[in-house]
Order: C-alpha cells, then structure tokens, then sequence
C-alpha cells in the first residue's frame, strides 16, 4: 500500500508502514532540520510547508498519516485551538487532501488534550468533518507503556476507512505490564553527555514530589516546572530582565532559593531561566503566555 507522510516529523508512521510493506510516496515537514533528517534516514526528501503545495500534485494513495501540529491545542500552549493564527488551519489541509485524492483509509494523531478542548468542541468539529468525507471513524488514546516502551506519552488517534470499519479493534493489551527505563538504557554509553548540576537538581526535586505524592493519586496532567517549586518571585508585572533583577530581595528565586541581599548578576543565576525574557512569559494564572 502507499501512503503519505503529512507533518512528518522524525518520521514515526514512515518507520510503522514501511515496516508493514507500506510505500511512501509523499511526505510534507517544514522543519528543514528535520526534513533533512527524514531524507538521510528513509531516502525521501519532504516537501515543506503544506500550504505552499499544489495538492494536485500529490501522488494517488491508500492510506493519508497526519500528525498536525499540537501546539494550539496543547495544555502547554495557548488552545487558540483551530483559530490559531499560525497553526490552526492545517487540519483544513488534511481534509482537502482527503477529499481531493479519496484514499481509503487514514491515520491521524494529536495531543490527547484535543479531545478535551473547548469541553470537546473542537473534537466533535474534526470527527465530523471527516465523517462528513464518508469515512467511518474510530478513536482512541494510546500510549508506548502500553506496548512495552518506557515512556509515557498519551496520544489521541483517529483512524478512518471509507469501505467501514466493521471487526476494527484498537490493540489495547488486557493487561499493561510495568516497565522501567532501564531496558533501554546502556551502562556505559561511549557518546555519553553528562547532565549539568541545574538538571540534577530538577530531576532530584521532581522524584521527591512523585515520592510526596500519595500512591492513590495521579500525577498532575497540567504543566509543572520543578524550578518553580518554593518560588515566590512575581509573575505578574514588569519581568525581572527589566527591572534589572533589583527589588526582588523579599522573593525566592527557582527551588526556593532565597533573593535577599544579592547582586543583581546573582539574582539572574538563581530565576529559572524562562523568567528571564524581556516580555511577561507568565499570565495571571502562572500559565505560560
């Protein structure tokens, strides 16, 4: 079967399909590192911003792989969602090519906060534009750990085929088996870079809170930077870069780091480095801008 590669990233469905037999015959990313990357490692070199292809130029295929990009919908980000100036239109450009080249069948994938977006408004908008194409749809948030990876990264996905999906089930295992990431690692590594002291430090203070946690409750889905834990310096207002880092003697600085009595250089040394910026980086909330 053929199939393109659309958003293509380090290139996770080519790896998946061709694995299966499956042949690439178009791949968009914009990202030209990346795409350069993709060419060395699968011999095809993608095209880059979508929106500058003439979609007719796109080879027939079976199957359209799409993981448009996250960043509107992301907890992380803004969730402009699909009025994102920058990035909100490009699931458009999946439904085009959709309609356009008719391939039986597609796979696409996204953060699982898309679902949740808007209380599920967005995610009714996208399922219903593909149903309305004719396909019938199935959806559902996978996971490596699931499948015996170390790593637990939540991805919503919607697959689609325009003759049903009639004996479709996702692979979910019955039972997920632990894992741990020291069957991925090497002992020794020759390539090996250490972690600088900052890093430590914010894994160290991260496993203390998983340690605090109680065993009964989950870890918090939301953003949390370990650097903020016992900070107490103001996210609202001119940024410290502006102030000059002076007036912040009565705060703490990244893990709690007393402010007092410093030079500003030293002050600078102890802010997470994202609150050093020129411009607010922080709303009211404490989310990022």
């Amino acid at each position: 079967m053929k199939f393109i590669d659309l958003f293509a990233g380090l290139g996770g469905f080519h790896q998946a399909l061709s694995q299966r037999g499956g042949e690439c015959v178009f791949a968009s990313e914009l990202n030209s590192d990346l795409a350069d990357l993709y060419e060395k490692n699968f011999g095809v070199r993608p095209a880059g911003d979508i929106r500058a292809v003439d979609l007719d130029t796109i080879p027939e295929h079976d199957i359209l792989c799409a993981g448009f990009p996250c960043q509107p919908f992301s907890k992380a980000g803004d969730q402009k969602g699909l009025e994102c100036p920058q990035w909100g239109n490009l699931f458009d450009y999946v439904v085009a090519i959709l309609q356009k080249k008719k391939p039986r069948y597609f796979i696409v994938e996204n953060v699982p906060n898309l679902m949740r977006h808007r209380g599920g408004e967005t995610w009714d908008i996208i399922c219903d534009q593909l149903r309305d194409l004719g396909y019938d749809i199935s959806f559902e948030r996978l996971s490596p750990h699931m499948f015996g990876i170390p790593q637990k990264r939540e991805r919503a996905f919607i697959v689609g085929d325009l003759q049903g999906l009639d004996g479709f089930a996702w692979p979910i295992p019955d039972v997920i088996e632990a894992t741990s990431i020291r069957s991925v690692l090497d002992d020794e590594p020759d390539d090996a870079h250490a972690l600088n002291k900052n890093h430590i430090r914010y894994i160290e203070t991260w496993q203390d809170f998983i340690a605090a946690l109680p065993k009964e409750e989950h870890i918090p889905s939301f953003p949390i930077w370990a650097m903020e834990f016992g900070a107490t310096y103001p996210l609202e207002g001119l940024t410290p870069h502006v102030m000059g880092y002076r007036g912040l003697g009565k705060f703490k600085g990244a893990f709690g780091a007393s402010l007092s009595r410093l030079k500003p250089e030293t002050v600078k040394e102890r802010l997470p480095t994202y609150a050093l910026s020129v411009v607010r980086v922080f709303g009211t909330n404490g989310g990022l801008n």
